[in-house]
């Protein structure tokens, strides 16, 4: 197994070491299961299109004023 030297800011780091803690693994056995091909989902979520025009936004009851206030 290749062993690899990479500098990561300190916050980065500081993530990773408690995420591989939660999922009490080492950090290399955390990092090496990120890289792993579908470790990570791709595409769109499920149902994410479906979404689309599922929002309205209306006019407000009381609509600004057509020209700004004088100074």
């Amino acid at each position: 197994m290749a062993q690899v030297t990479i500098y990561l800011p300190d916050p980065i780091a500081k993530r990773l070491r408690a995420a591989s803690r939660k999922a009490k693994k080492s950090l290399s056995a955390y990092v090496a299961d990120l890289l792993q091909p579908g470790a990570r989902p791709s595409g769109w979520p499920v149902g994410f299109f479906e979404l689309a025009g599922s929002t309205s936004i209306e006019a407000p009851d009381d609509p600004p004023p057509a020209e700004p206030p004088a100074l």
